[in-house]
């Protein structure tokens, strides 16, 4: 196998979220996943220093040279949480910088089949990028996702989300704690606001796109997602 395959494969199992080969406890791979579980509340600190207004939030994470990314080539949140619906996905698409929209391609065309499924639509969810900038190597390094952390934190204070669908690994590991494989199934207590807010943790419309055999997990954790 060439370099650059065996860096695309560990890229595609990095976005499932496995990050190791065996656990510490075996796991009964055909017993039924909970629809919901006793979990650490995980804490999203206030963050000093930041504009504390949404919209002036948003115009500062396009132009501040200090989040990762050049600003020429980030992309803002978008839609609006009447219901307090948050999803929140790792980074914009490739083809969203000609767009300058989230998920404007093949990955947008499914996501909006997603919401259509749960009865949602854009317009009525806040979608929201971990890394407003997508990098050229299309992964988050671990100095920017410690940086982008605190950004999406401080992010989600603001907008004050009654539920949250989080896409992808990065996502989910920065809220959580956890990788995607280990998170899902379950929602989890987030301390956002002062409020408990319930996240459900997905994979990305792009990785279903590349793997269809994973819809019927997709559509599993979508299930749990609605019924919060």
């Amino acid at each position: 196998m060439s370099e650059s395959l065996a860096l695309s494969a560990l890229d595609w199992w990095a976005e499932a979220g496995v990050d190791a080969l065996v656990e510490d406890e075996p796991r009964d791979w055909l017993a039924r996943m909970p629809a919901s579980a006793p979990a650490t509340v995980a804490a999203v600190p206030a963050a000093p220093g930041f504009p504390d207004d949404l919209a002036a939030f948003r115009a500062w994470l396009l132009t501040d040279p200090s989040v990762p990314g050049a600003p020429q080539i980030r992309i803002d949140s978008s839609g609006a949480a009447t219901d307090g619906t948050v999803i929140v996905v790792d980074m914009p698409e490739a083809s969203d910088r000609a767009s300058g929209t989230l998920l404007s391609g093949d990955a947008g065309a499914l996501f909006d089949r997603m919401l259509a499924a749960m009865k949602l639509e854009r317009a009525g969810i806040y979608l929201v990028p971990f890394a407003p900038a997508r990098p050229a190597s299309g992964r988050i390094s671990g100095d920017d996702g410690a940086v982008l952390t605190g950004l999406l934190r401080h992010h989600l204070d603001l907008a004050k989300p009654r539920r949250l669908l989080l896409l992808g690994d990065a996502p989910t590991r920065a809220l959580t704690g956890l990788s995607l494989a280990k998170a899902r199934g379950t929602a989890h207590p987030l301390s956002i606001g002062g409020s408990d807010v319930p996240a459900i943790a997905s994979f990305h419309p792009r990785f279903v796109l590349e793997r269809p055999d994973y819809r019927k997990p997709a559509w599993a954790d979508l299930q749990l997602f609605m019924a919060l």
